[in-house]
């Protein structure tokens, strides 16, 4: 599985060019598939023309949690407004679940393609994002995460 993996960013980066971010900021949805499922607010936004940062406020049965990631993107070449991304961050998750009442503490991983519409102003995106809770017991889960989103600007 790793060397899949290895093997699919190696491709990706050297697919890519040298385009510019096609927005700087996006708002909207996003939502995780798998188990737990789960979704919510989201916005993306593009601090350089190779790094964007990503924030969500997420929801689930009994409990809320606060999502920061930091990304590096570059673009796929062969087709306008499509973009890889690879990168990390964190989730802290408040409220009861499989624990009880508690906070939990999770690492996030997350790689995957971006589409801007060329005609539209609205930004989907596609990934594989697995979450290691370190708090209140270490447990990992392997989700696909869908975001739809309104560009701003």
């Amino acid at each position: 599985m790793k060397k899949i993996l290895l093997f699919i960013a190696v491709g990706l980066i050297a697919a890519s060019g040298a385009h510019a971010q096609t927005y700087s900021t996006a708002i909207g949805a996003k939502f995780y598939t798998g188990a737990p499922s789960f979704g919510g607010i989201n916005i993306r936004y593009c601090n350089t023309e190779k790094t964007a940062l990503e924030g969500s406020v997420l929801f689930t049965s009994g409990a809320v949690g606060l999502e920061g990631l930091y990304e590096y993107q570059a673009p796929i070449s062969g087709v306008n407004n499509l973009q890889y991304y690879v990168g990390g961050g964190g989730l802290l998750a408040l409220g009861s679940g499989y624990y009880g009442n508690s906070t939990g503490f999770a690492l996030r991983l997350t790689g995957g393609i971006d589409y801007k519409f060329e005609d539209a102003p609205v930004d989907v995106s596609l990934g594989l994002d697995p979450f290691f809770y370190l708090t209140p017991a270490t447990n990992s889960y392997f989700t696909l995460g869908i975001g739809l989103r309104y560009v701003l600007k």
